[in-house]
């Protein structure tokens, strides 16, 4: 597969994190739905409290992971040019990334954006277990 293939695969798959943000979005609502109208347990009350902090985890997790998307997209619709150093040029120039570190190789930053997402799974996993948790003992 060549680079330009792989950088737009990869795009394909970090976009899927939006659609695990929306799933953690409708999450924190039901979770500050119940601790607002609901009478809670205070354990129940604990689970919702949690299930918020898992899911701004998980938002953190999707910022990245957005933010890492569009660069994708925006790299492979500059060019056919498929070298990482200039996208390491291009985030030291804008002071995201320090100027003096070595270029990472595209297998290692598929290594860390996977890492990324995984990571905001995880996170909507816990999110979702804790509030289904705050239900279950509402009382």
């Amino acid at each position: 597969m060549s680079g330009m293939m792989q950088i737009h695969a990869m795009a394909a798959v970090l976009r899927q994190g939006r659609g695990l943000a929306a799933v953690a979005w409708l999450c924190a609502g039901t979770a500050l739905l119940l601790l607002c109208l609901w009478p809670l347990t205070t354990l129940s009350s604990a689970f919702a409290l949690f299930s918020l902090f898992a899911g701004a985890v998980q938002a953190g997790y999707a910022v990245r992971v957005n933010f890492d998307h569009a660069l994708l997209k925006g790299f492979a619709a500059s060019g056919n040019d498929d070298d990482p150093a200039r996208l390491d040029a291009a985030l030291a120039a804008l002071e995201l990334r320090p100027a003096a570190v070595t270029p990472r190789s595209w297998a290692d930053r598929w290594q860390g954006m996977r890492a990324l997402l995984r990571g905001q799974c995880i996170a909507l996993m816990v999110q979702v277990l804790l509030l289904l948790c705050a239900i279950w003992l509402r009382g």
